[in-house]
């Protein structure tokens, strides 16, 4: 008989990006009796970019976000409350995904600068909603 061990390994199909101190893990769907935060929406674009996640060919951004958008608004009219547009909500998902891409993650670009532009964007994702209301 095969064991299994307990402890969780990260391999290519568990990747993860880290930012910080703060890991983001790909995840397939949003936690259940919770409004999503800005780092569960970059863990599931995380999630569907993955090429096992899109068959053959890899999911583009806009796809992805689309995809995110439809599952965000169905989650929102699940806990009754109002919604956008999804085209805006796709919209604020490729602005959010951007910005987690644009932080630079190599060793010889983390100087004092990065720890800072880290730590607010580590803050700001961990909020809920904030990323779809006006004026954001």
């Amino acid at each position: 008989m095969a064991t299994t061990s307990t402890s969780m390994s990260f391999t290519r199909s568990h990747a993860k990006k880290t930012l910080g101190a703060v890991d983001y893990l790909q995840k397939p769907e949003f936690p259940h009796g919770m409004l999503p935060t800005g780092k569960d929406i970059i863990q599931n674009m995380l999630y569907l970019l993955r090429p096992k996640q899109a068959g053959q060919a890899q999911r583009s951004r806009v796809d992805a976000a689309q995809l995110v958008a439809e599952l965000l608004q169905e989650h929102w009219l699940f806990c009754n409350l109002y919604t956008i547009h999804t085209r805006h909500i796709k919209n604020h998902i490729l602005k959010l995904y951007g910005d987690t891409c644009l932080i630079q993650t190599r060793k010889s670009r983390q100087n004092d600068n990065f720890i800072k532009r880290v730590a607010a964007f580590s803050e700001k994702s961990e909020r809920t909603g904030t990323y779809f209301e006006v004026g954001n």
